[in-house]
Protein backbone atom coordinates (compact mmCIF):
# COMPACT_ATOMS: atom_id res chain seq x y z
CA UNK A 1 0.00 0.00 0.00
CA UNK A 2 1.55 3.30 -1.15
CA UNK A 3 2.21 5.43 1.83
CA UNK A 4 4.24 8.69 0.24
CA UNK A 5 4.78 10.21 -2.88
CA UNK A 6 7.27 12.30 -3.56
CA UNK A 7 7.62 15.06 -6.62
CA UNK A 8 10.86 16.27 -7.89
CA UNK A 9 9.64 20.00 -8.99
CA UNK A 10 11.83 22.35 -11.09
CA UNK A 11 10.15 25.87 -10.06
CA UNK A 12 12.76 27.95 -12.39
CA UNK A 13 11.27 25.39 -15.30
CA UNK A 14 8.12 27.45 -16.55
CA UNK A 15 6.73 24.58 -18.88
CA UNK A 16 8.05 21.76 -16.40
CA UNK A 17 5.98 23.58 -13.60
CA UNK A 18 2.96 24.29 -16.03
CA UNK A 19 2.48 20.54 -17.36
CA UNK A 20 3.27 18.79 -14.44
CA UNK A 21 0.27 21.01 -12.38
CA UNK A 22 -2.50 19.05 -13.11
CA UNK A 23 -0.97 15.78 -12.34
CA UNK A 24 0.62 17.16 -8.64
CA UNK A 25 -3.10 18.80 -7.82
CA UNK A 26 -4.22 15.23 -8.36
CA UNK A 27 -1.70 13.52 -6.66
CA UNK A 28 -2.08 15.65 -3.26
CA UNK A 29 -5.54 15.85 -3.55
CA UNK A 30 -5.87 11.81 -3.71
CA UNK A 31 -3.20 11.51 -0.95
CA UNK A 32 -5.00 13.64 1.50
CA UNK A 33 -8.39 11.53 0.93
CA UNK A 34 -6.09 8.66 2.12
CA UNK A 35 -3.90 9.65 4.95
CA UNK A 36 -1.28 9.50 2.82
CA UNK A 37 1.65 11.94 2.48
CA UNK A 38 2.67 13.98 -0.51
CA UNK A 39 5.77 16.17 -0.80
CA UNK A 40 7.26 18.35 -3.33
CA UNK A 41 11.30 18.40 -3.42
CA UNK A 42 13.60 20.57 -5.37
CA UNK A 43 16.73 20.98 -3.37
CA UNK A 44 16.53 24.48 -3.50
CA UNK A 45 17.12 27.31 -0.99
CA UNK A 46 13.68 28.93 -1.79
CA UNK A 47 11.05 27.75 -4.36
CA UNK A 48 9.40 30.99 -3.98
CA UNK A 49 12.43 32.87 -4.76
CA UNK A 50 13.23 30.62 -8.04
CA UNK A 51 9.49 31.14 -9.24
CA UNK A 52 9.61 35.30 -8.81
CA UNK A 53 13.30 35.07 -10.98
CA UNK A 54 11.42 32.83 -13.13
CA UNK A 55 8.22 35.85 -13.50
CA UNK A 56 10.99 38.32 -14.31
CA UNK A 57 12.88 35.96 -16.70
CA UNK A 58 9.62 35.21 -18.84
CA UNK A 59 8.08 38.43 -18.51
CA UNK A 60 6.51 39.90 -21.27
CA UNK A 61 6.80 43.61 -20.10
CA UNK A 62 10.58 42.87 -19.30
CA UNK A 63 10.87 41.25 -23.11
CA UNK A 64 12.90 44.13 -25.10
CA UNK A 65 14.84 44.15 -22.20
CA UNK A 66 15.64 40.66 -21.57
CA UNK A 67 16.39 40.51 -25.30
CA UNK A 68 19.96 41.04 -24.73
CA UNK A 69 21.84 37.29 -23.84
CA UNK A 70 23.31 39.05 -20.61
CA UNK A 71 20.50 39.71 -18.09
CA UNK A 72 18.89 35.99 -18.91
CA UNK A 73 22.21 34.18 -18.21
CA UNK A 74 22.67 36.17 -15.37
CA UNK A 75 19.27 35.20 -13.78
CA UNK A 76 19.86 31.73 -14.84
CA UNK A 77 22.65 31.74 -13.17
CA UNK A 78 21.84 32.62 -10.01
CA UNK A 79 18.74 30.47 -10.68
CA UNK A 80 21.65 27.62 -10.80
CA UNK A 81 23.03 28.69 -7.62
CA UNK A 82 19.76 28.77 -5.23
CA UNK A 83 18.75 25.10 -7.12
CA UNK A 84 21.59 23.38 -6.02
CA UNK A 85 20.83 20.87 -8.49
CA UNK A 86 19.20 21.16 -12.26
CA UNK A 87 17.31 24.02 -13.12
CA UNK A 88 15.52 22.27 -16.06
CA UNK A 89 13.59 18.75 -15.60
CA UNK A 90 14.82 16.28 -17.27
CA UNK A 91 13.44 16.35 -20.40
CA UNK A 92 10.83 18.59 -21.11
CA UNK A 93 7.59 18.28 -19.59
CA UNK A 94 8.19 14.99 -18.12
CA UNK A 95 7.84 15.07 -14.40
CA UNK A 96 9.54 12.48 -12.31
CA UNK A 97 7.71 11.12 -9.11
CA UNK A 98 8.74 8.64 -6.06
CA UNK A 99 5.96 6.19 -5.00
CA UNK A 100 6.53 5.00 -1.53
CA UNK A 101 4.99 1.87 -0.34
CA UNK A 102 4.24 0.58 3.52
CA UNK A 103 7.47 -1.93 2.98
CA UNK A 104 9.34 1.28 2.12
CA UNK A 105 9.82 -0.29 -1.20
CA UNK A 106 9.87 2.93 -3.80
CA UNK A 107 8.66 3.07 -7.44
CA UNK A 108 9.81 5.43 -9.92
CA UNK A 109 7.08 6.94 -11.78
CA UNK A 110 7.81 9.42 -14.36
CA UNK A 111 4.26 11.63 -16.50
CA UNK A 112 5.17 12.72 -19.71
CA UNK A 113 2.61 15.76 -21.32
CA UNK A 114 4.64 16.21 -24.06
CA UNK A 115 2.30 17.08 -27.29
CA UNK A 116 4.25 14.46 -29.41
CA UNK A 117 3.40 10.83 -29.38
CA UNK A 118 7.38 10.14 -28.67
CA UNK A 119 8.53 9.11 -25.07
CA UNK A 120 12.15 10.45 -23.76
CA UNK A 121 14.34 7.12 -23.72
CA UNK A 122 16.19 8.56 -20.98
CA UNK A 123 13.12 9.30 -18.67
CA UNK A 124 12.13 6.02 -19.75
CA UNK A 125 15.13 4.28 -19.15
CA UNK A 126 15.34 5.25 -15.66
CA UNK A 127 11.73 4.50 -14.10
CA UNK A 128 9.32 1.76 -13.43
CA UNK A 129 6.04 2.77 -14.91
CA UNK A 130 5.99 5.95 -17.53
CA UNK A 131 2.67 7.58 -17.99
CA UNK A 132 2.30 9.14 -21.57
CA UNK A 133 -0.13 12.22 -22.22
CA UNK A 134 -0.36 11.77 -25.65
CA UNK A 135 -0.35 7.69 -26.10
CA UNK A 136 -0.63 6.71 -29.85
CA UNK A 137 -2.08 3.17 -29.63
CA UNK A 138 -0.50 2.12 -33.02
CA UNK A 139 3.13 2.99 -31.56
CA UNK A 140 5.34 0.70 -30.03
CA UNK A 141 6.51 1.71 -26.68
CA UNK A 142 8.06 -0.45 -24.20
CA UNK A 143 5.49 -2.37 -21.92
CA UNK A 144 5.61 -0.07 -18.65
CA UNK A 145 4.42 2.83 -20.78
CA UNK A 146 0.81 3.19 -19.96
CA UNK A 147 -1.90 6.10 -21.15
CA UNK A 148 -2.76 8.92 -19.51
CA UNK A 149 -5.07 11.84 -20.37
CA UNK A 150 -3.39 15.36 -21.28
CA UNK A 151 -4.45 17.65 -18.65
CA UNK A 152 -4.80 21.17 -18.45
CA UNK A 153 -3.62 23.17 -15.86
CA UNK A 154 -5.98 26.05 -15.91
CA UNK A 155 -9.35 23.48 -15.15
CA UNK A 156 -7.83 22.39 -12.20
CA UNK A 157 -7.07 25.86 -10.92
CA UNK A 158 -10.68 27.30 -11.63
CA UNK A 159 -12.65 23.93 -11.51
CA UNK A 160 -15.60 25.45 -9.75
CA UNK A 161 -16.08 28.12 -12.33
CA UNK A 162 -16.60 25.65 -14.76
CA UNK A 163 -18.58 22.86 -13.28
CA UNK A 164 -20.83 25.98 -12.44
CA UNK A 165 -20.56 26.97 -16.08
CA UNK A 166 -22.81 23.69 -16.67
CA UNK A 167 -25.80 25.20 -16.23
CA UNK A 168 -25.08 28.54 -18.30
CA UNK A 169 -27.75 29.19 -20.25
CA UNK A 170 -27.50 28.64 -24.32
CA UNK A 171 -27.55 31.60 -26.26
CA UNK A 172 -26.56 30.06 -29.79
CA UNK A 173 -25.55 26.44 -31.44
CA UNK A 174 -22.20 26.89 -32.18
CA UNK A 175 -19.44 28.43 -30.87
CA UNK A 176 -16.13 28.48 -33.14
CA UNK A 177 -13.21 29.73 -32.42
CA UNK A 178 -9.46 28.44 -32.50
CA UNK A 179 -5.82 29.40 -33.57
CA UNK A 180 -5.29 29.04 -37.30
CA UNK A 181 -1.80 26.67 -36.98
CA UNK A 182 -1.02 23.05 -36.79
CA UNK A 183 1.09 20.19 -37.76
CA UNK A 184 4.73 20.08 -36.86
CA UNK A 185 5.78 23.31 -37.47
CA UNK A 186 3.12 25.40 -36.82
CA UNK A 187 2.76 26.28 -40.81
CA UNK A 188 1.46 22.99 -41.98
CA UNK A 189 -1.75 22.79 -40.85
CA UNK A 190 -3.13 26.28 -41.43
CA UNK A 191 -4.93 24.90 -44.68
CA UNK A 192 -6.69 22.19 -43.01
CA UNK A 193 -7.87 24.73 -40.66
CA UNK A 194 -8.60 27.42 -43.36
CA UNK A 195 -10.63 24.49 -45.30
CA UNK A 196 -12.65 23.76 -41.91
CA UNK A 197 -13.17 27.55 -41.19
CA UNK A 198 -15.03 27.75 -44.47
CA UNK A 199 -16.86 24.45 -44.23
CA UNK A 200 -18.29 25.81 -40.86
CA UNK A 201 -19.12 29.16 -42.25
CA UNK A 202 -22.30 27.35 -44.23
CA UNK A 203 -23.59 25.69 -41.12
CA UNK A 204 -26.89 27.46 -41.20
CA UNK A 205 -27.26 27.96 -37.08
CA UNK A 206 -27.04 30.89 -34.60
CA UNK A 207 -22.99 30.77 -34.22
CA UNK A 208 -19.78 32.76 -33.24
CA UNK A 209 -17.64 32.20 -35.64
CA UNK A 210 -14.43 33.76 -35.64
CA UNK A 211 -10.36 33.24 -36.50
CA UNK A 212 -7.17 33.53 -34.62
CA UNK A 213 -4.32 34.00 -36.68
CA UNK A 214 -0.85 33.23 -35.15
CA UNK A 215 1.21 32.12 -38.06
CA UNK A 216 2.19 31.99 -41.57
CA UNK A 217 1.29 34.90 -43.95
CA UNK A 218 -1.52 36.52 -41.47
CA UNK A 219 -1.96 39.67 -44.30
CA UNK A 220 -3.00 36.87 -47.11
CA UNK A 221 -5.04 34.74 -44.41
CA UNK A 222 -6.70 37.75 -43.28
CA UNK A 223 -7.69 38.70 -46.99
CA UNK A 224 -8.99 35.43 -47.60
CA UNK A 225 -11.21 34.99 -44.52
CA UNK A 226 -12.45 38.21 -45.49
CA UNK A 227 -13.40 37.62 -48.70
CA UNK A 228 -15.37 34.69 -46.94
CA UNK A 229 -17.31 36.80 -45.13
CA UNK A 230 -15.38 35.06 -41.65
CA UNK A 231 -14.13 37.07 -38.55
CA UNK A 232 -10.91 37.17 -37.24
CA UNK A 233 -8.61 38.29 -35.30
CA UNK A 234 -4.57 38.26 -34.03
CA UNK A 235 -5.31 38.93 -30.33
CA UNK A 236 -6.39 36.25 -28.13
CA UNK A 237 -9.66 35.81 -26.31
CA UNK A 238 -9.42 36.22 -22.58
CA UNK A 239 -9.63 32.96 -20.50
CA UNK A 240 -13.15 33.69 -18.67
CA UNK A 241 -14.58 35.06 -21.89
CA UNK A 242 -13.79 31.80 -23.85
CA UNK A 243 -15.06 29.85 -21.43
CA UNK A 244 -17.96 31.55 -21.16
CA UNK A 245 -18.80 31.87 -25.25
CA UNK A 246 -17.60 28.07 -24.91
CA UNK A 247 -20.88 27.26 -22.24
CA UNK A 248 -23.07 29.45 -24.21
CA UNK A 249 -22.83 27.68 -26.90
CA UNK A 250 -24.80 24.09 -27.39
CA UNK A 251 -21.52 22.72 -29.63
CA UNK A 252 -18.14 23.66 -29.54
CA UNK A 253 -15.21 22.89 -32.59
CA UNK A 254 -12.61 21.62 -31.02
CA UNK A 255 -9.25 20.98 -33.10
CA UNK A 256 -6.81 18.04 -32.46
CA UNK A 257 -4.09 20.28 -30.90
CA UNK A 258 -0.18 20.37 -32.19
CA UNK A 259 1.20 16.77 -33.11
CA UNK A 260 -2.34 15.98 -33.55
CA UNK A 261 -2.68 15.75 -29.66
CA UNK A 262 -5.55 15.78 -27.41
CA UNK A 263 -5.75 19.66 -27.09
CA UNK A 264 -6.24 21.35 -23.57
CA UNK A 265 -9.60 23.02 -25.33
CA UNK A 266 -10.87 19.32 -25.13
CA UNK A 267 -10.56 19.55 -21.63
CA UNK A 268 -12.20 22.82 -20.69
CA UNK A 269 -15.15 21.27 -22.76
CA UNK A 270 -15.45 18.43 -20.51
CA UNK A 271 -15.36 19.94 -17.73
CA UNK A 272 -18.40 22.12 -18.05
CA UNK A 273 -20.67 19.65 -19.86
CA UNK A 274 -19.81 20.56 -23.17
CA UNK A 275 -20.62 19.19 -26.56
CA UNK A 276 -17.53 18.82 -29.19
CA UNK A 277 -17.10 18.34 -32.04
CA UNK A 278 -13.74 17.50 -33.31
CA UNK A 279 -12.49 18.12 -36.60
CA UNK A 280 -10.99 14.04 -36.72
CA UNK A 281 -11.09 11.27 -34.46
CA UNK A 282 -8.36 11.19 -31.68
CA UNK A 283 -4.97 9.64 -32.36
CA UNK A 284 -4.54 9.31 -28.52
CA UNK A 285 -5.64 6.75 -26.43
CA UNK A 286 -6.80 7.43 -22.95
CA UNK A 287 -7.40 4.94 -19.96
CA UNK A 288 -10.99 5.30 -20.33
CA UNK A 289 -11.71 5.64 -24.16
CA UNK A 290 -13.91 8.58 -25.67
CA UNK A 291 -16.56 7.29 -27.50
CA UNK A 292 -17.57 8.69 -30.80
CA UNK A 293 -21.50 9.74 -30.62
CA UNK A 294 -21.45 9.67 -26.96
CA UNK A 295 -18.38 11.74 -25.84
CA UNK A 296 -17.79 14.04 -28.71
CA UNK A 297 -19.01 14.07 -32.46
CA UNK A 298 -16.36 13.83 -35.19
CA UNK A 299 -16.76 15.61 -37.90
CA UNK A 300 -13.98 13.53 -40.11
CA UNK A 301 -12.19 15.88 -41.46
CA UNK A 302 -8.45 15.31 -41.02
CA UNK A 303 -5.54 16.94 -42.40
CA UNK A 304 -4.78 16.33 -46.09
CA UNK A 305 -8.37 15.23 -47.16
CA UNK A 306 -9.79 18.86 -47.31
CA UNK A 307 -12.07 17.71 -50.75
CA UNK A 308 -14.55 16.08 -47.48
CA UNK A 309 -15.22 19.34 -46.61
CA UNK A 310 -17.97 19.96 -48.87
CA UNK A 311 -20.55 17.90 -46.82
CA UNK A 312 -19.63 19.03 -43.20
CA UNK A 313 -22.13 21.88 -42.83
CA UNK A 314 -24.82 19.33 -43.44
CA UNK A 315 -23.94 17.14 -41.11
CA UNK A 316 -23.43 20.26 -38.38
CA UNK A 317 -26.90 20.94 -39.26
CA UNK A 318 -28.28 17.85 -38.57
CA UNK A 319 -26.64 17.23 -34.99
CA UNK A 320 -28.09 20.49 -34.27
CA UNK A 321 -30.92 20.12 -34.80
CA UNK A 322 -31.53 16.79 -32.40
CA UNK A 323 -32.40 18.56 -29.11
CA UNK A 324 -31.55 14.61 -27.42
CA UNK A 325 -28.09 13.73 -28.80
CA UNK A 326 -26.46 17.08 -27.54
CA UNK A 327 -28.53 16.75 -24.48
CA UNK A 328 -26.88 13.35 -23.81
CA UNK A 329 -23.83 14.47 -24.65
CA UNK A 330 -23.50 17.31 -22.52
CA UNK A 331 -24.50 14.76 -19.56
CA UNK A 332 -22.07 12.04 -20.77
CA UNK A 333 -19.07 14.78 -20.73
CA UNK A 334 -19.62 16.12 -17.57
CA UNK A 335 -20.42 12.87 -16.34
CA UNK A 336 -17.21 11.78 -17.95
CA UNK A 337 -15.09 14.49 -16.61
CA UNK A 338 -16.46 13.63 -12.91
CA UNK A 339 -15.57 10.01 -12.96
CA UNK A 340 -12.13 10.14 -14.65
CA UNK A 341 -10.54 13.72 -15.01
CA UNK A 342 -11.41 15.68 -11.55
CA UNK A 343 -8.18 16.01 -9.91
CA UNK A 344 -9.23 13.42 -7.28
CA UNK A 345 -10.56 10.44 -9.64
CA UNK A 346 -7.04 11.28 -11.69
CA UNK A 347 -5.13 11.03 -8.95
CA UNK A 348 -6.71 8.15 -7.47
CA UNK A 349 -6.60 6.05 -10.94
CA UNK A 350 -2.43 6.75 -10.81
CA UNK A 351 -2.31 5.57 -7.37
CA UNK A 352 -4.26 2.42 -8.46
CA UNK A 353 -2.15 1.91 -11.21
CA UNK A 354 1.10 1.96 -9.61
CA UNK A 355 -0.30 -0.51 -6.68
CA UNK A 356 -1.72 -2.50 -9.25
CA UNK A 357 1.73 -2.66 -10.86
CA UNK A 358 3.58 -2.89 -7.34
CA UNK A 359 1.77 -6.01 -6.10
CA UNK A 360 1.77 -8.06 -9.32
CA UNK A 361 5.57 -7.18 -9.41
CA UNK A 362 5.81 -7.17 -12.80
CA UNK A 363 9.46 -6.98 -14.17
CA UNK A 364 10.36 -3.56 -15.91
Amino acid sequence: MLTKIVAEVFPYDRVHDTYQEYYRQSLEVSCAGNSQEYVESSGAYSDDLLRNLRAVRHSYRLRNLLNGKLLPTLLDKFAALLSRSPIIGPAPSVGVYRFITDREDEIRVCIDANDFPDISKKAAASCDIYFKSNYWADHDYPLHVLPLPNMNPLVGRNLELLKSLRGEPKQRDLFVFFRVWGGRDEVEGIEHNMALLKALSKVKCNSYLSAYLVAGDIPSLATRLDDLGISWTTKAMPQQELWKNAAAARMNIVRLGMHQCSPWRMIDILAMGGVPLLDYKPMTLWPEPLIEGKHYLNLNLSPGHEEAAGNLADKVDSWIQSDSLVSSISRNTADYFDRYLAPKMLGKSICQTVEDRCSSKISI
